[in-house]
């Protein structure tokens, strides 16, 4: 769709295990507006995302606003090859791209011209004139070609693969603070927790959180309880940390109870990034992390924010689309949700 210095971009579509989370923006005069978002849930929760799977969702799209067929994807994280290393620095004239491919392929063992990659150097003060750290990530052949042609022979025009490290950032770099001052971004999700810490523009550090997500949180309440697993989402999304949060039928100790759950799940949190803050200040001496964004579908709970906050002493904002974008229509404020921040990072790719 095209209207008078208005068009649409490509639409940015993020896999997960229990939904998809899809974005369309309009740029009008470059200025991103949101024109068409969803969260749909996944008919097989959990498993592989197939053609079947695909056809459905593009039915449901387009029934929703969506336009056109070009997409954007976050790459499957499971196939994604990672590494942090020393390089020499841009200034020595060493091909510093190709040695990062090198060492990439070095420590996954495989073959050096078998996958796509992207590289940079995190900025800030700490390096040495011998040496610079390199932050790489790959995709192999195998595993793009994989998914490109399950959703192109679903109909879909792939324009590109993304990762989820590139989105993120896209999306909340209008939140970000200028350097030296650090942001941390941390996607609490289904399945995994993830750190970000940006200087700027660039990422410099990321951090998985083992054992720290929602189904592992869900699973306990579920069987302290002896209630369904639904039912323990929706016991986490009704209580959360506030005190005057709607709890239902529940009477207070067992309200209690399940508060103290959350508080030493999130406490167990809290302690990683509080080591994950303190190694950013050793390597970035200066201002540190002053603020704190939290996406993904944890960030959506009730009081949460203000948690981090007390504990941590630093500025914490959960962070949706429509905190980031624009709206054009105030029916999207309804819709919109942390754990579709990603999406809209997917729907900003440019390619540059």
């Amino acid at each position: 769709m095209k209207r008078r210095g208005q068009t649409r971009t490509a639409i940015g579509i993020d896999v997960g295990t229990r939904s998809i989370k899809v974005a369309q923006l309009t740029l009008s005069d470059d200025k991103p507006q949101i024109a068409a978002l969803s969260m749909l849930p996944r008919s097989k929760d959990g498993e592989d995302i197939d053609t079947e799977e695909l056809h459905l969702m593009k039915r449901v799209l387009k029934r929703q606003g969506f336009v056109g067929n070009e997409v954007v994807l976050a790459a499957p994280q499971s196939g994604l090859l990672q590494g942090v290393f020393d390089v020499p620095p841009q200034v020595s004239g060493a091909p510093v791209a190709q040695i990062a491919r090198m060492e990439l392929s070095r420590i996954h063992n495989v073959l050096p011209d078998s996958f796509e990659m992207i590289c940079w150097d995190p900025p800030g003060p700490g390096k040495s004139k011998s040496a610079t750290q390199t932050i790489a990530i790959g995709c192999p052949h195998e595993v793009a070609d994989a998914y490109i042609d399950l959703f192109e022979n679903a109909g879909f025009n792939v324009r590109a693969l993304d990762v989820r490290i590139a989105a993120t950032a896209r999306a909340c770099l209008p939140l970000t603070m200028p350097p030296p001052a650090l942001t941390s971004i941390l996607d609490i999700g289904w399945d995994s927790t993830k750190l970000l810490l940006m200087c700027g523009e660039k990422v410099i550090y990321e951090r998985h959180f083992r054992n720290k997500c929602l189904a592992k949180l869900r699973g306990k309440i579920s069987d302290t309880f002896r209630i369904t697993e639904e039912a323990a989402d929706q016991v986490i999304g009704a209580i959360g940390f506030e005190a005057n949060s709607e709890a239902g039928d529940l009477d207070e100790e067992t309200v209690e109870v399940i508060r103290r759950m959350l508080r030493k799940h999130f406490d167990q949190m809290l302690e990683e990034l509080e080591a994950s803050f303190d190694y950013a200040h050793y390597q970035y001496p200066g201002e540190g992390a002053k603020r704190l964004l939290l996406i993904g579908g944890g960030a959506r709970i009730s009081g949460l924010s203000q948690y981090f906050h007390n504990i941590l002493g630093v500025e914490v904002k959960s962070v949706a689309p429509s905190d980031l974008v624009e709206s054009a229509s105030q029916n999207f404020l309804k819709i919109s949700h942390p754990a579709m921040t990603i999406a809209v990072g997917l729907a900003m790719f440019t390619g540059e």
